[in-house]
């Protein structure tokens, strides 16, 4: 996608991977495997995730963007 022009933002859970992969845009959320959005059931919570993956897919300036998010699981 990414080659054709359409930019990407990837939810991830294992920063050492996107580093590695050189994944164009990450955020990098400290949740159990299994809830890249969250707490199952927390729509709040899911839509701050979507929200806050949406920012950086503005704001990211250059490729290699990983971007620690402020979220907390519970």
């Amino acid at each position: 996608m990414e080659s054709q022009g359409i930019p990407t933002v990837t939810l991830n859970m294992f920063r050492e991977v996107a580093e590695n992969i050189k994944i164009p845009r990450v955020l990098n959320l400290r949740f159990p495997f299994g809830s890249p959005l969250g707490v199952p059931n927390n729509k709040e919570q899911q839509k701050d995730v979507i929200k806050e993956a949406l920012n950086l897919l503005e704001t990211a300036d250059q490729p290699g963007v990983i971007k620690e998010s402020g979220i907390t699981y519970k």
